[in-house]
């Protein structure tokens, strides 16, 4: 196979590697089938092991014989990353369905795939039925885990798929103004360019560990995925919501990580937390996207990791994956204030449009490439707004808008819509607004982003007004919400309101909508115990508030999975002792994790408060504490 290197013009390095993921795959997999390919928490598996598990997983896809896409609900791991490789090396592209979402929005993506497989583990398979009962295709679903657990190597002769290099290798579903989620369809060639260039950049080698921390349906995790498994180095997957961030430093020692790929939000956690103690010396690259980078994570890397490590900020979308870079060696400056996104990749072009559609020095970026995902599902040849052609090459209007610096490195200046990150999540403020307003007994109903109070993370705020002479329960509401969409789109607050306030031209005038009550000093209700004051204490330093109730949810005042996984550093530290994340999550009110810690059953009132409140958020998220 040619050796990739970097190159220090910027220009495409010739090489005559295979365009397909299976046949890159296959390379690596027969010179190197000893090497380690997946490190994770459900097995460590050699290349060798993982082809003949792909294989084993692409028998029993062909004997269901299914149209369209496979789609996957599995464990963040090397399951996963099994269940992904036969899919292809079957002839399917894939879709891959994440268990923390809500049952309907799974079924929802299920359906509108086409996918008449799903693929799932034995941890998941009574979910996966659920979700695949609520799907009108009513898909087969079958359990891979026993496929992966084959103790041998394949010849490199099978691993073969039907598949051409401009054939889809998988679906993605993001966030879509419309209030459903939307679909993008990928090919195999993109998806082999994106890893080789990242191979390329990076110089990752059979030596290097990639983590890849975000949910396989997003598109950081194909990076990061197929980086190490082109390159013959070791994909790490670690489940971040499950595991807790606690435990994430750890991992990342334990395995050895030398690519470290996140959100800053993560990031953040990570570093800047209280309660890490394992040096993190290895890691020799940070790579962040998906939110605004700052100076003051450029400082967290020179402080806490390798002297050596080099400091990464990224830009992309899932229509293109990466588009541009900004490397930071030990030895470069730290920038004032925000980081800029820095310069295009090989392979990709990027314009700057004003408001008339012509080039300039700022403006929306425009992506002109052959390397562009095919199309998003439903649109045939790829015929959505935002797709086009430039002189003859395809290309792609992001919506987001930039600054070529005199440098030439691309400054970001936010969207030029009402799309937000939301913890490196593509998040439209239309389908949220849309999901609120669908709710019975509201009326209309505005969303905003906002700078949250926790940490400065961006958060939702909603806005409701009530149907006739009606009243609205925000936690209601909230509630019912969460059964239809993820933790990262749901609105931290919903504020009723009489009627939203509008410009002299009748549109939201946002600059009128009120602002959540801020928080004061905290304050502690009367009567808690000495156990459930430390634990409220923690609550309000997490979440920026002034006062927790005994029996006010977690998620029900602006907590979520991350947020969640701070509180249990802080009160290790508080306590004296880690409470698991499991435990956590299953007492989610001060009183009742008091309660719990101390051995107790919680007083009969606040017992049956938190017991019921409990119930109704399983009954709304439907499953989604699962792995």
């Amino acid at each position: 196979m040619t050796a990739i290197h970097p190159d220090a013009t910027g220009t495409t390095v010739e090489n005559q590697e295979p365009d397909t993921i299976i046949a890159a795959f296959a390379a690596i997999s027969a010179a190197s089938p000893d090497a380690p390919a997946v490190i994770a928490d459900d097995g460590e598996l050699s290349y060798g092991r993982l082809a003949a598990g792909a294989t084993a997983v692409a028998e029993r896809v062909r004997r269901q014989r299914p149209e369209g896409p496979v789609a996957l609900l599995c464990r963040h791991g090397a399951t996963t990353i099994g269940g992904i490789l036969g899919s292809l090396l079957a002839g399917h592209p894939y879709v891959p369905l994440d268990p923390t979402f809500p049952r309907g929005r799974l079924a929802y993506q299920l359906a509108d795939s086409g996918a008449g497989l799903l693929l799932t583990d034995e941890d998941n398979r009574s979910f996966a039925e659920e979700v695949a009962g609520e799907a009108p295709s009513r898909p087969v679903v079958v359990d891979i885990d026993p496929a992966l657990n084959i103790e041998s190597t394949v010849d490199r002769d099978r691993l073969v798929s039907p598949a051409a290099p401009d054939d889809p290798a998988y679906l993605l579903y993001t966030s879509g103004s419309t209030g459903k989620p939307k679909g993008v369809w990928q090919s195999q060639r993109n998806v082999v360019f994106g890893a080789r260039n990242h191979i390329r950049r990076f110089t990752i080698t059979p030596a290097d560990r990639t983590s890849v921390l975000t949910s396989f349906g997003f598109d950081m995790a194909v990076t990061d995925t197929f980086s190490a498994l082109l390159s013959g180095a070791a994909a790490v997957p670690i489940d971040v919501r499950s595991s807790g961030l606690a435990r994430l430093a750890t991992l990342l020692a334990e395995r050895g990580v030398t690519i470290y790929h996140s959100t800053p939000t993560v990031y953040r956690y990570l570093l800047a937390g209280p309660g890490r103690e394992e040096e993190l010396t290895d890691i020799r690259v940070v790579l962040l996207g998906g939110e605004e980078v700052t100076a003051r994570d450029v400082r967290l890397c020179r402080e806490h990791l390798g002297p050596e490590c080099v400091f990464v900020n990224g830009y992309g979308t899932t229509e293109v994956s990466f588009i541009a870079q900004h490397h930071l060696p030990p030895s470069a400056p730290v920038p004032d204030g925000i980081v800029p996104v820095g310069r295009p990749l090989d392979g990709i072009e990027v314009l700057l449009l004003d408001g008339e559609g012509r080039p300039g020095t700022e403006g929306e970026i425009l992506v002109r490439s052959p390397h562009i995902a095919l199309g998003y599902h439903g649109e045939a040849g790829g015929a959505g707004a935002r797709f086009g052609t430039w002189e003859g090459e395809r290309t792609y209007r992001t919506g987001d808008l930039a600054r070529r610096l005199p440098d030439g490195t691309l400054a970001f200046l936010g969207r030029a819509d009402r799309q937000v990150k939301v913890r490196g999540h593509r998040v439209e403020l239309g389908e949220v607004e849309t999901r609120l307003a669908d709710l019975p007994g509201v009326a209309q109903a505005a969303v905003l982003a906002r700078t949250g109070t926790a940490g400065g993370d961006t958060e939702l705020i909603g806005y409701a007004v009530p149907s006739g002479d009606g009243e609205l329960d925000p936690a209601a509401a909230r509630d019912a919400l969460a059964g239809q969409l993820p933790d990262y789109m749901l609105p931290r607050a919903i504020i009723p309101l009489t009627e939203l306030p509008l410009t002299v031209t009748g549109k939201l005038d946002e600059r009128a909508l009120p602002d959540p009550p801020s928080p004061g000093p905290v304050t502690e209700p009367e009567g808690l115990t000495e156990l459930e004051s430390v634990i409220a204490r923690t609550w309000c330093e997490t979440l920026g508030l002034d006062s927790v109730g005994r029996d006010e949810h977690f998620f029900d005042i602006g907590g979520h999975s991350l947020l969640m996984a701070l509180v249990q550093l802080r009160l290790a530290s508080s306590l004296g002792t880690k409470p698991p994340m499991a435990t956590l999550f299953a007492h989610p009110t001060v009183g009742a994790l008091a309660a719990h810690l101390a051995g107790t059953a919680t007083t009969p009132d606040a017992g049956q408060v938190a017991t019921e409140r409990a119930a109704r958020r399983r009954q709304a998220r439907t499953k989604r504490g699962r792995r």
